[in-house]
């Protein structure tokens, strides 16, 4: 608490005053100041200790008798020292800054032949505070330790098997030495060797082995003395390295078939397996009674288990059948015994999802362009992206990707028919195949005056990709069917090109269709482009994101040649880049596309005129 000090001022002899002490931090009144004359003017200057107005304030008003001398922020001692009338106010420093040494590190290297009692190192802390008792600094050595607490981990978690019942089915015939049949896995909760886990089985086995470490059950035995159906039952038993050891049991079940029950083509009635239970007693007779699935299986007197209907593995690979034997005393002995059936799969043949594909052509689509997919799908469990795709027909014309079944174009010019038919081919991994027939219609010449043209502020590897989107979009905003025939990086002087640049302007040409199918003028379509300009770029930002500049560039970029000059100079392209890649030419090679020009008054600036035609290099 600061008491308030008034004093009067005397502006023409002068009047130094000593208002007095104050805490560091104090914010308020310090002083009020009286005997101000009428014609005095006051004011806070800047003489022996400048810092001192950046504290205070003067309120007063010329003509006031009075003035108040108020802090316009926290006193603070450490930086106000001291504050014809000088006003002197001192500051109580308060112990608000520890000492800093001035080195947050010091090293020395001391001979071991040093004296006891000699000065080997002198450090230095300075404190920011500024009264005695605030600044008085006393050293000392610290002794610092560090505490660490480790938690041992205490065996209390049991190993865990992935599943109760692990299961393997193999013919005789096919098995060799070293096959992996099965892999176990199990998991432990604990840490350190407490969680390590190793296997075995409780009882020894001649045909199989268990990796301890691993878990994969492989075959030991050729199987030679195997002459009938078995079933191998084991215990595993999963062991940690805790003390005391804790463990878990799974069953292994591994069936040895003589010949495998097969899905769909099995006759009903179809005979399985059999079963035989012995009384001891001559005389006493066995009778089976089937005691689960009797809707899909049935035992006869003699033991044998048939099939009563066709088999699906797609939709149950196995069937755990309960069979009970009976024998003939009054009072009878009854006795049940578990037959596992797995149901092994029958090769189908691939099915197509249509049994006609159809697709239009024009007579400008280029090199490669994509036209019509195909697809199969394969009735066998997991194998349907197996399938290999191929034509029937030997053919120039089209080429089928071999994974997928998507079906290009290769030269539209040798196209002779309006209506071409050829036929596809879906072949699964063990050799069927199926086929499906694909029609290619080859709609109205189209001149290159009917394809437009637009450019787009982003790179062509990310536009190649959106090629679908793009057909929409535009075809949205236009109202027509949109077919895209190129996506290329190069100015309307260079097209079709085949090692494309990641540059950050790419040129998009196209087709317009109205709802009959005809093409629409390119002079019309971009008429219509211009006026919806805003509605297209707002559709194309969702797809490409914002900021996305679109111009309607003024033509296809031909610069004169025919659209079947192109597809050639393409073809003929893609014949050089073979032809290098095969003879493995170890120089620099600087790829030429090459282009025939059928604009006999354009000068040729590699190449000689030959008939009204030349041979440019680009």
């Amino acid at each position: 608490m600061h008491d308030l000090r008034t004093s009067p001022i005397n502006c023409a002899t002068g009047s130094n005053s000593r208002v007095g002490e104050i805490q560091e931090g104090y914010e308020g009144d310090v002083e009020i100041i009286t005997n101000i004359g009428p014609d005095d003017r006051l004011v806070l200057e800047e003489y022996r200790f400048p810092i001192g107005v950046t504290f205070l304030e003067l309120v007063y008003s010329n003509g006031d008798s009075t003035a108040t001398v108020r802090t316009i922020k926290p006193l603070d001692a450490d930086v106000l020292q001291e504050l014809k009338n000088i006003r002197t106010l001192e500051v109580q420093d308060i112990n608000d800054n520890p000492p800093i040494f001035q080195s947050k590190t010091y090293s020395v290297t001391v001979s071991e032949t040093t004296a006891v009692g000699s000065d080997v190192l002198r450090v230095k802390a300075e404190d920011a505070d500024v009264s005695p008792e605030n600044t008085n600094i006393i050293y000392s050595i610290l002794n610092i330790t560090t505490v660490r607490v480790s938690i041992t981990d205490v065996n209390d978690n049991a190993p865990v098997f992935s599943s109760d019942t692990y299961r393997k089915s193999i013919l005789v015939k096919d098995a060799k030495v070293g096959d992996v049949l099965l892999t176990l896995s199990a998991t432990d909760k604990d840490a350190g060797n407490n969680s390590l886990i190793s296997y075995s089985f409780s009882e020894y086995s001649s045909m199989v082995a268990l990796d301890a470490e691993t878990g994969v059950i492989t075959l030991t035995s050729d199987l030679s003395e195997v002459t009938e159906d078995t079933l191998l039952t084991l215990t595993a038993i999963a062991t940690d390295h805790g003390t005391p050891p804790e463990s878990d049991e799974a069953e292994v079940l591994i069936h040895f078939k003589i010949a495998s029950l097969t899905e769909s083509n099995e006759p009903e009635a179809s005979i399985v397996g059999k079963v035989k239970a012995l009384t001891g007693t001559p005389g006493v007779t066995v009778s089976y009674n089937m005691k689960s699935h009797e809707d899909v299986f049935s035992v006869d007197g003699e033991g044998t288990i048939k099939a009563l209907r066709p088999l699906d593995k797609e939709k149950e690979e196995w069937f755990i059948l309960r069979v009970e034997a009976i024998d003939s005393r009054t009072s009878p002995n009854t006795a049940e015994t578990t037959v596992s059936v797995q149901v092994e799969n029958v090769n189908e043949a691939p099915v197509f999802d249509a049994e006609i594909y159809k697709a239009e052509i024009f007579n400008i689509f280029p090199y490669k362009y994509p036209i019509v997919k195909v697809q199969a799908s394969d009735p066998d469990v997991g194998e349907s992206s197996e399938l290999q795709y191929s034509l029937l027909e030997s053919t120039t014309l089209l080429d089928v990707e071999a994974s997928t079944g998507q079906i290009y174009v290769l030269d539209v010019s040798s196209f002779r028919d309006n209506l071409f038919t050829f036929h596809a081919k879906a072949t699964d991994k063990h050799g069927l195949f199926t086929t499906t027939t694909v029609q290619i219609k080859l709609k109205e010449s189209v001149h290159r005056d009917s394809v437009s043209v637009i450019s787009l502020n982003r790179p062509v590897y990310i536009v190649d990709k959106k090629t679908p989107e793009m057909e929409d979009s535009i075809g949205k905003v236009l109202g027509w069917t949109v077919k895209i025939l190129s996506v290329r990086a190069e100015d309307g002087n260079e097209k079709h090109t085949i090692l494309r640049e990641s540059t950050d302007k790419t040129y998009v040409s196209f087709i317009a269709m109205n709802s009959s199918g005809a093409v629409i003028q390119a002079t019309e379509v971009k008429e219509k482009l211009n006026r919806e300009n805003k509605d297209l770029t707002s559709e194309l930002e969702k797809v490409f994101g914002p900021g996305l500049i679109i111009k309607v560039e003024d033509s296809s970029g031909d610069s004169g040649e025919s659209i079947q000059d192109v597809t050639i100079a393409l073809i003929a392209v893609s014949v050089v880049l073979a032809v290098i890649s095969v003879t493995l030419v170890s120089t620099i090679i600087h790829l030429v596309k090459f282009m025939l020009v059928t604009d006999p008054d354009r000068e040729s600036e590699n190449g000689s005129d030959i008939s009204g035609n030349s041979i440019s290099a680009l």
